[in-house]
């Protein structure tokens, strides 16, 4: 007999490693859900996920207190490590309206399509350098040669840092995330907050040296940027976004550009159509977004009592918003498992949220992905994948759903 909702936990590793089932199961059964494993209340269909994510003056983002509560059960060791950095902040992320506002005023000017579409040479020349190295042995490993490279020295770039700390970049991203995984330990924890420190310092000094003398970057942009009378941000305000942009450029650009691998590797008639039509790149992003939805899901707090989806919600209630089942919706997407690079409905996929909070750092992800793909499609074709690899496995996670590793092999053209 199959399990009744109520006796799966939505946050076990398993679940969340692959929610497929489940995200179904959910917006067939319950699409406003009331979990009494976790007390959170879940939402899963297309146009309540859009209803609460565009509904800032009802729910809140202000939810980091909630992640904090998850990992940092404080000791006298995470407190001094803790000590020795800068105090956290809300920003961005965190932040409801009309604090955000002041953040995104003062942080949207060099994410506009316009500043990004100055970068398309520097993307190319990069995917052609990351390419050559593997290209003639016809098969690599593509997390470590293609799928984290790629974002992490796209955004080393665009914050004018030195490309020799490119290893640090993803050790720190990778940390900042750390709160969001499932199963942790607490010497990870510890590990993970020292790392935190470190990243806080090294950008703490270059923020200083940027405020002395400005460079023509986006680490210099955000930390002398004034909007509308906005004053800058201090340390602590500028280090909250630079670690949102870090984990933003990163993790979530790194998982579409290895799931997108994937889906081209066991799919070989729609890697056809689009090699024969490469005017069908930027359609085939989206549906690989859509697919991938690399931020899974979201924090909400409720600010009042009310009502979604015909389910009363209490003042106070911790929700989760579903974007990974929102993007497989039927009622929207129709054969929503399947992969078509020429699904004709895509600017209604949410991968990069809705509302206030929707994605800053969009238009560089899809100029990377984009320009990315482009390149890897002129080089290569044939992809697929050893014998015994070709499930596409993810780590647990509570908010994000990274690829846990990926081989291809290929042939080049």
């Amino acid at each position: 007999m199959a399990q009744s909702l109520s006796d799966i936990n939505p946050l076990d590793p398993e679940v969340l490693a692959c929610p497929y089932a489940f995200n179904q199961r959910l917006r067939e059964e319950a699409p406003v859900y009331h979990c009494p494993n976790t007390g959170v209340y879940f939402i899963s269909n297309y146009d309540l996920v859009v209803e609460v994510t565009k509904n800032e003056k009802l729910f809140s983002n202000e939810f980091s207190m909630i992640q904090a509560g998850n990992t940092q059960q404080r000791d006298p060791e995470m407190e001094a490590i803790m000590k020795r950095g800068f105090r956290s902040v809300n920003t961005m992320l965190t932040a409801d309206p009309p604090r955000q506002r002041r953040y995104r005023s003062l942080c949207q000017k060099p994410f506009s399509a316009s500043n990004v579409a100055k970068l398309q040479p520097y993307i190319e020349t990069l995917a052609h350098e990351l390419i050559d190295q593997f290209i003639d042995r016809g098969e690599c490993d593509w997390m470590s040669a293609f799928a984290v490279p790629m974002p992490v020295r796209m955004i080393a770039y665009i914050l004018g840092v030195p490309l020799s700390d490119m290893d640090l970049f993803k050790e720190w991203s990778d940390a900042n995330v750390y709160s969001f995984s499932a199963g942790q330990t607490r010497e990870g924890a510890l590990n993970a907050a020292r790392l935190v420190v470190d990243f806080q310092h090294y950008f703490a000094e270059k923020i200083e040296a940027r405020k002395q003398s400005p460079t023509d970057d986006v680490l210099s942009d955000i930390v002398n940027a004034s909007a509308d009378g906005e004053t800058p941000m201090n340390i602590e305000e500028c280090l909250s976004v630079i670690s949102q942009l870090l984990v933003a450029g990163n993790e979530t650009t790194t998982s579409t550009f290895a799931e997108g691998m994937h889906l081209l590797a066991t799919h070989p008639e729609e890697l056809a159509k689009v090699q024969k039509d490469p005017s069908l790149v930027p359609n085939m992003v989206e549906e690989m977004l859509r697919l991938s939805t690399p931020t899974a899901q979201m924090w909400r707090i409720a600010k009042e009592d009310c009502e979604v989806g015909g389910v009363a919600i209490p003042k106070g209630a911790t929700m989760m918003v579903k974007f990974h089942s929102a993007n497989r919706d039927q009622d929207v997407f129709a054969d929503p498992d399947a992969f078509k690079v020429d699904r004709t409905n895509l600017k209604s996929q949410i991968a990069f949220g809705q509302g206030v909070h929707h994605c800053l750092g969009a238009p560089l992800a899809r100029q990377e992905l984009t320009v990315g793909f482009k390149v890897i499609l002129e080089r290569m074709t044939r992809f697929s994948l050893p014998e015994g690899e070709e499930q596409l496995e993810f780590l647990p996670s509570l908010l994000l759903h990274p690829p846990a590793k990926l081989s291809i092999r290929f042939e080049s053209r």
